[in-house]
């Protein structure tokens, strides 16, 4: 069955170089009805046939299921008198076959695939030269299904080629755009920084961890072809320096969601920028502070949002910023930009909470293995 399956050839349409050879060997054999019969699991299908007027018959109506047990050319001058075909359907009802005469259509590797035949309405007998017609035919049929498989096996190759090719493409296309994008993000990075840092000191610090936390959330999307990123492994990112500690200093609640790159790297460079600031006025600064970090997808008419909630317990009381620093422009202003996100930023007593809510784009410009 694997063998025959794998030469594709089940229930596909009638084609000329089969139809030419039941035609020659119903003429050469004299015979009204000529079949490429092939045996499946439940059924003999015929690839071509004449005289018969069907394409399958059941299994418990085909002769040819036991002329693939024989070798060479099964001949069954009267079906009446042979005991093995004597109780077909097709012998005792119409269209009352009396003549049969097969040759086994065999693999390279000897398997039995079904039978070229003809039949007829009388009983009767192949001459030398018919029999030696009928086994040089069926060897012709399974020249024309290797064939057929041999083509089927290079389109399938050329269908992979291509598709391999496509997918460079989009990938160096999604290269090269990811390239532009991050070299803009650090070109803005270094003049944000700058004119919020009062030493270089404490330039080359801040831009430092900046481009790492970049770094991050890159590497996390290389592994998806710059495509998506996983929101739990980016928020972790920021945070692993806080696994280890004792106490639990940080939740992450949510569902497993994964965030494309335009809204990934975004939101790493804002989860990075709220670390950074629990750990110096925060809850992150004192020992019994720690973050709740939500999230959710929800269903909207315009598409899918996802749902971000950062919110710190147990720090210092906060208190909202004389001057706006790179954190809060990227807070309040990057993210509505650039994400189509809506953002909201409150600075309670209690903690620090931060808000977003921001479409989920799903279409994937490099398809997925």
């Amino acid at each position: 069955m694997a063998a025959l399956r794998s030469y594709r050839v089940l229930d596909t349409p009638p084609e000329p170089e089969f139809d030419a050879l039941v035609q020659l060997a119903a003429r050469i054999c004299q015979a009204p009805i000529a079949l490429i019969s092939l045996i499946d699991d439940r059924r003999q299908w015929f690839k071509a046939e004449v005289g018969l007027g069907v394409r399958e018959t059941p299994l418990d109506r085909s002769i040819c299921l036991s002329a693939i047990l024989g070798s060479g050319l099964t001949v069954a001058q009267n079906l009446t008198e042979d005991l093995r075909f004597s109780t077909n359907p097709l012998v005792t009802g119409e269209p009352h076959l009396r003549f049969y005469a097969g040759a086994v259509l065999r693999t390279p590797d000897g398997l039995p695939l079904g039978v070229l035949c003809v039949l007829d309405r009388v009983s009767r007998d192949l001459t030398p030269d018919q029999a030696f017609t009928l086994e040089t035919l069926a060897q012709q049929v399974m020249s024309h299904l290797e064939l057929r498989r041999a083509v089927a096996e290079r389109d399938d190759l050329l269908e992979v080629s291509r598709r391999a090719e496509q997918r460079q493409a989009l990938l160096v296309r999604e290269l090269h755009h990811r390239v532009k994008n991050t070299l803009a993000t650090v070109q803005a990075l270094v003049g944000a920084t700058g004119r919020s840092s009062g030493s270089f000191d404490e330039f080359y610090c801040s831009f430092s961890n900046r481009i790492i936390s970049l770094a991050k959330t890159h590497n996390l999307l290389t592994e998806d072809y710059w495509q998506k990123a996983p929101l739990r492994e980016i928020a972790l990112s920021e945070l692993k320096p806080f696994v280890e500690s004792r106490q639990p200093r940080f939740m992450l609640i949510g569902p497993h969601v994964e965030i494309s790159a335009d809204l990934a790297v975004p939101v790493g460079m804002a989860l990075h920028e709220l670390t950074t600031n629990a750990v110096r006025y925060g809850a992150l600064s004192v020992p019994g502070g720690y973050i709740q970090i939500r999230w959710n997808v929800v269903e909207t008419d315009g598409g899918r949002r996802v749902l971000l909630e950062w919110r710190e317990f147990g720090g210092p009381p906060v208190n909202e910023p004389q001057h706006q620093g790179f954190g809060s422009t990227l807070l309040q202003r990057v993210l509505p930009m650039q994400c189509n996100a809506n953002v909201e930023v409150q600075y309670d007593t209690k903690g620090l909470q931060f808000r977003m809510d921001a479409p989920l784009v799903e279409q994937r410009l490099v398809p997925a293995y």
